[in-house]
């Protein structure tokens, strides 16, 4: 079980992500082929990826980055990164592409762009055991940094922080349109969200409390989408409110990272506890489908290629 699924998990919740470690629920689907192993390959992008929208998938048990077309579920990775990638965990997309990864293994963030295998930035300065990055459309890179209880801000360029936050076990985060940056966090044995500012060294608690909070994504209209491991659910709220509007069931499922495609209409949920990525019709609120790699792999992050521009 990896930290980001430790984090205040006792009683019901603890019970719920050991089930995942020893495999979790039955889906009914089968792991992909040998031919999809990515230690043989040692990172690859198909040509055709490039034409293609991209899913990218974290694979904490194998550190790899796992590339799907948007969508697909059984026809297998497209293209997979390995170097520079030890235990990663959330992932995050910026307009022009590039692929920024948050590894625990080696308390990196590495970036990588369009259709590269190779970082072409390594960030590694006051970084310890990183959970997730996000970066808003100025190019501030933001890392959650759980252990040191903080998030640590870099200006693009900067490999040392030009800001820092500290905010207890920081787990995920979004930007919005406006760059805010949103965060789930825990803390008082209890799941929270705050807002933060560009470059800001305070950031201000929503009021929202969930049993332990974890994936994060704000939709077309500005709803913020909160994972909750203890609840089982995703819970969405309208700007400004503390209390759910609606709520996507994910019955002993871990929503650990989350995403939206460019027209709300497909949520993508990364589901470490069942080592697996859950497709949901974002408007009804049901499972479309879901995939694995790797009878035991833990799928922690999913980032799109393009994703949506959220809020209004």
């Amino acid at each position: 079980m990896t930290d980001r699924a430790k984090l205040f998990c006792t009683g019901a919740c603890a019970a719920l992500l050991l089930s995942g470690c020893s495999g979790g629920t039955s889906r009914g689907t089968p792991a992909l082929p040998a031919s999809g192993n990515a230690t043989a390959r040692h990172g690859w992008i198909s040509p055709l990826a490039k034409k293609m929208k991209l899913l990218y998938v974290t694979d904490y048990t194998a550190s790899i980055v796992l590339i799907y077309k948007q969508g697909a579920t059984g026809a297998g990775p497209v293209g997979e990164i390995v170097n520079g990638i030890d235990q990663p965990q959330g992932n995050a997309v910026d307009k022009s592409g590039t692929l920024y990864v948050a590894n625990e293994g080696n308390n990196t963030v590495t970036e990588y762009t369009l259709g590269s295998t190779d970082p072409s930035v390594t960030l590694s300065t006051n970084i310890s055991r990183p959970l997730d990055v996000s970066v808003d459309s100025t190019g501030i890179v933001y890392v959650m940094d759980s252990s040191a209880g903080q998030i640590l801000e870099f200006k693009p360029g900067s490999t040392s922080p030009d800001a820092t936050v500290t905010i207890s076990h920081p787990v995920d985060a979004v930007n919005a349109k406006n760059n805010d940056l949103y965060v789930t966090y825990n803390a008082s044995s209890a799941g929270h969200v705050a807002v933060c500012k560009p470059l800001a060294t305070t950031c201000t608690d929503l009021g929202i409390s969930v049993g332990l909070a974890q994936g994060i994504a704000i939709d077309l209209h500005g709803h913020l989408l909160v994972g909750d491991v203890y609840g089982q659910v995703i819970d969405i709220y309208k700007r400004g409110a503390t209390t759910p509007f609606r709520t996507i069931s994910v019955h002993y499922e871990q929503p650990s990272k989350l995403a939206l495609d460019k027209k709300d209409a497909t949520l993508y949920m990364a589901d470490p506890a069942n080592f697996a990525v859950d497709l949901f019709n974002y408007k009804a609120g049901t499972l479309a489908s879901s995939f694995t790699f790797g009878s035991a792999d833990e799928l922690e992050g999913v980032a799109l290629a393009p994703g949506q521009k959220p809020g209004k």
